[in-house]
């Protein structure tokens, strides 16, 4: 079996740099958001104004948390790492384009096209393989013998499950999208996906003898 390619590069350079793209596309999200422009005048019309468009100030917040989320994994896990694989490198490069491309899925997601599913499902998916992609690159850096062997397995243990869940609840809502135009709600169940995720790892408990 041929050993996997080392990478010349410093698992803290690829922190610093998905630190600073994660940072970009934070930022996009907030420029994203409407103000009021030239017709909207006095307090009753920025109120008026702020009400109608509610829509996208929410989808900023769940962004901004999603990617918020995302960039704590990744800070939590990667300083394990002693050193890069290309497979990481590559599979850390896509879960970037994913976390770039969230201000776009967010703004088509509130967008005023008549395309209620298609909108939600290039948002969940986004999210999907956002923590897909992350997945991939860690799994790639155990596999290839790259973490450190005094890292705590109970702490990566957690942070995978939470990866996991947050897979799996924006997976759920996919379709769910095609019964119902509030599938989103089913994002707020993301603690209790968790909880069940930890029993099924967990298993069924033998009784005493």
């Amino acid at each position: 079996m041929s050993q996997p390619q080392i990478w010349p590069v410093t698992p803290e350079r690829l922190i610093y740099f998905s630190d600073a793209v994660v940072a970009i596309a934070i930022t996009l999200l907030a420029l994203e958001l409407p103000v009021p422009g030239e017709g909207v005048h006095g307090n009753s019309g920025v109120l008026h104004f702020l009400r109608e468009h509610l829509a996208e100030y929410v989808a900023f917040l769940v962004s901004f948390a999603a990617i918020a989320i995302h960039w704590l994994i990744h800070q939590r896990l990667f300083r394990y790492a002693t050193g890069l694989s290309g497979g990481a490198i590559r599979w850390n490069l896509l879960w970037l384009l994913a976390i770039v491309v969230t201000p776009f899925t967010t703004k088509l997601l509130t967008s005023e096209a008549d395309a209620f599913q298609v909108q939600f499902i290039v948002y969940a998916a986004n999210q999907v393989l956002t923590g897909l992609f992350f997945r991939l690159a860690f799994a790639d850096l155990r596999r290839s013998g790259l973490l450190r062997t005094d890292e705590a397995p109970e702490a990566v243990s957690d942070t995978l499950g939470w990866l996991t869940a947050m897979i799996v609840t924006f997976l759920i809502s996919i379709p769910v999208a095609f019964v119902t135009h509030w599938a989103s709600l089913c994002w707020a169940l993301l603690p209790a996906v968790r909880a069940g995720l930890r029993l099924l790892q967990r298993g069924p408990r033998t009784a005493p003898a």
